[in-house]
């Protein structure tokens, strides 16, 4: 059983390598449950006849669209899901068919997902198919997701997304970004955007047609090839969708690459170099899909005209091996009369058309060579030994090592068990001690207070 039914399995392996942190007793122990998975669930034997035709008919989830970096879309309009238990199985079949299926599968390539939450309310929410697609983004297909977009969520269901979150790992809570008809702009354009979340895109949904995505791809002009960016234009707005240039000369063109000497270390600061090539002042913001794990300075500002400005960027440690995965968002825009005022505040004023976009892709050197190829390096030194005929013995010693770890845990908890118990005891025998003392000093008090003094006799002056 492969891990892939039409996938690479070397982007396979690094793909769990990555989501362990090449941590290889795990990566391996995942890649083990993830085949389990597929077996047992017959993956390579789904297909369209294998579950309900109402969700090809009238799917409320589906491909549809792509990311500003060329990831293909996938909706969920949760409004009209219902926790239904018989049809659970058929849809649990539908999503992992749109998976193996989906655009770029055999390349591994990311998508963005995105949670449209208008109109939900919490019989909308059910657990176990929530539980199932974070088993399946985190588990079954690890870094797949480049974004989990939570579209347009009422403040009703904030309790309820809370406990969501707490299921996913760290990589994955990082890509949950919440977002308004507005801010979803930042990741996907108006025109790969559903109508029915403030788009213009009217394309059918892509769901699990063999050609659809082809299909999509031709009328968008996008070429997909493996590890090779998407023919977008790096800058997009109505001017620039008009013809016109940027009004700012900006390197890097394409890719921010950053050195690092270990994958938890900080990265050697770097530049985004802008020049202005007007003869106006120009306004610029930086923006990334994860600030979290960058440290930018300055994030606004103003290019006087025939000067350059400098942005510096610089990877937090711990953040290395999913930078690949993060953008950068260069914006600017022209100002036709002298501004002296909050850059900031301008460009809350700003109008979106007037605006032109310059993106970024992200790349992390560790030593002078790519993180990918120390990764392919690791796997060929390590993962590819296991077909040497000693492979079952480095298997049974693995797995043996996991079943010590287990065991180890396990009777750590029972410790803990143990030990929380006789400290509750304690702290019971000592608050019913506390008790009874106060008790008596309580009774002692009201004893001394009630006692009537004995009275003086008085002693009659002598005339």
């Amino acid at each position: 059983v492969s891990t892939q039914s039409t996938g690479n399995d070397d982007r396979a392996v690094l793909a769990y390598l990555k989501n362990c942190r090449f941590n290889l007793e795990k990566s391996f122990n995942m890649m083990t449950e993830s085949l389990k998975w597929r077996k047992s669930f017959g993956v390579n034997d789904i297909s369209k006849t294998t579950f309900s035709q109402e969700l090809l008919t009238d799917p409320y989830l589906y491909f549809k669209g792509y990311g500003k970096g060329g990831e293909p879309l996938l909706v969920l309009h949760l409004e009209y899901h219902k926790k239904e238990s018989e049809k659970l199985p058929d849809l649990k079949k539908y999503i992992a068919y749109l998976l193996e299926n989906r655009e770029g599968a055999q390349e591994y390539k990311k998508v963005i997902m995105l949670f449209n939450m208008s109109g939900c309310g919490l019989g909308n929410i059910d657990y176990d198919f929530i539980k199932y697609l974070i088993s399946l983004l985190t588990e079954y297909y690890p870094d797949i997701l480049d974004n989990l977009l939570v579209f347009e969520m009422p403040r009703l269901l904030s309790a309820a997304w809370t406990i969501i979150k707490n299921m996913l790992d760290e990589d994955s809570r990082d890509a949950i970004k919440f977002v308004n008809k507005q801010e979803v702009l930042e990741y996907v354009d108006k025109d790969q955007l559903p109508i029915s979340l403030g788009g213009t895109n009217e394309a059918a949904a892509a769901n699990v047609m063999e050609n659809d995505f082809q299909s999509l791809a031709e009328k968008k002009q996008v070429t997909f090839t493996q590890q090779t960016p998407t023919k977008r234009p790096n800058s997009t707005s109505a001017e620039g969708k008009a013809g016109n240039m940027s009004p700012l000369q900006i390197t890097p063109q394409d890719t921010l690459t950053f050195s690092v000497q270990q994958s938890n270390s900080e990265s050697v600061p770097q530049s985004i170099k802008m020049v202005n090539t007007r003869e106006v002042q120009v306004a610029y913001k930086v923006k990334t899909t994860a600030p979290e794990h960058y440290r930018v300075k300055p994030t606004v500002g103003l290019v006087e005209p025939g000067q350059g400005v400098e942005v510096s960027v610089q990877l937090t440690p711990g953040s290395a091996v999913t930078a690949s995965r993060d953008r950068f968002l260069v914006q600017c825009t022209p100002i036709t009369s002298p501004f002296k005022g909050d850059i900031t505040e301008y460009w809350r004023s700003v109008e979106q058309g007037k605006v032109t976009e310059h993106r970024l892709r992200c790349k992390v050197v560790m030593n002078g060579s790519a993180i990918e190829e120390k990764v392919d390096h690791l796997m060929s030194n390590n993962v590819h030994t296991t077909t040497a005929p000693n492979m079952s013995d480095r298997l049974s010693a693995i797995e043996n090592r996991l079943k010590a770890i287990e065991q180890k845990g396990e009777a750590t908890n029972r410790q803990t068990k143990r030990t929380l118990i006789i400290l509750q005891i304690f702290l019971l025998v000592s608050l019913v001690y506390v008790s009874y003392l106060l008790y008596q000093e309580y009774n002692l008090l009201q004893e001394t207070a009630t006692a009537v003094p004995a009275a003086t006799p008085k002693i009659k002056p002598e005339l």
